[in-house]
């Protein structure tokens, strides 16, 4: 189960839903600190890096990530060793990807829209989705293989 959490986001996401995250990371007594870029682009990538290194440093053993859409900060993400990351938009994918993958990093599209569609986060739907990743084990069994399987993908990169 997770103890620390490191969060991070960029300049589409508004600051209540960060301090409601720290809240409900709070409340499952897991300790919470955010990186932020202090430069003026505040850019997804840059700041998955600054996680990951802080979970490759032992410094956090889980990461929540939040951009507009949700999508560049899960695919640079996945772009680390070790990282299982999930954009997850209901408790079933939360669930699942513990469950199965044993994920360690969850992603929310924070709101994004333009002429033709629109992202848009409920805190209160956030917040269940959150308590069902923190909370659920991993089922390990017939998983480990294939968790072992993406080891030796990246391995080889």
């Amino acid at each position: 189960m997770f103890r620390k959490i490191v969060i991070a986001y960029d300049h589409r996401v508004n600051l209540k839903i960060i301090e409601k995250i720290k809240d409900t990371l709070k409340a499952n007594n897991i300790e919470s600190f955010v990186v932020e870029d202090n430069g003026e682009t505040n850019d997804y990538p840059i700041l998955a890096e600054k996680c990951h290194a802080l979970y490759r440093e032992k410094e956090a053993d889980g990461m929540i990530l939040l951009c507009g859409t949700g999508i560049g900060m899960n695919i640079v993400a996945n772009k680390f060793k070790g990282i299982r990351s999930v954009l997850a938009n209901s408790e079933a994918e939360a669930y699942f990807s513990r469950r199965h993958e044993n994920a360690n990093c969850l992603v929310f599209g924070a709101g994004y829209s333009d002429d033709n569609y629109e992202i848009k986060l409920c805190s209160r739907k956030m917040v269940r989705i959150i308590n069902v990743f923190l909370n659920t084990d991993f089922e390990g069994d017939r998983h480990i293989r294939r968790l072992n399987e993406i080891v030796d993908i990246e391995s080889k990169q």
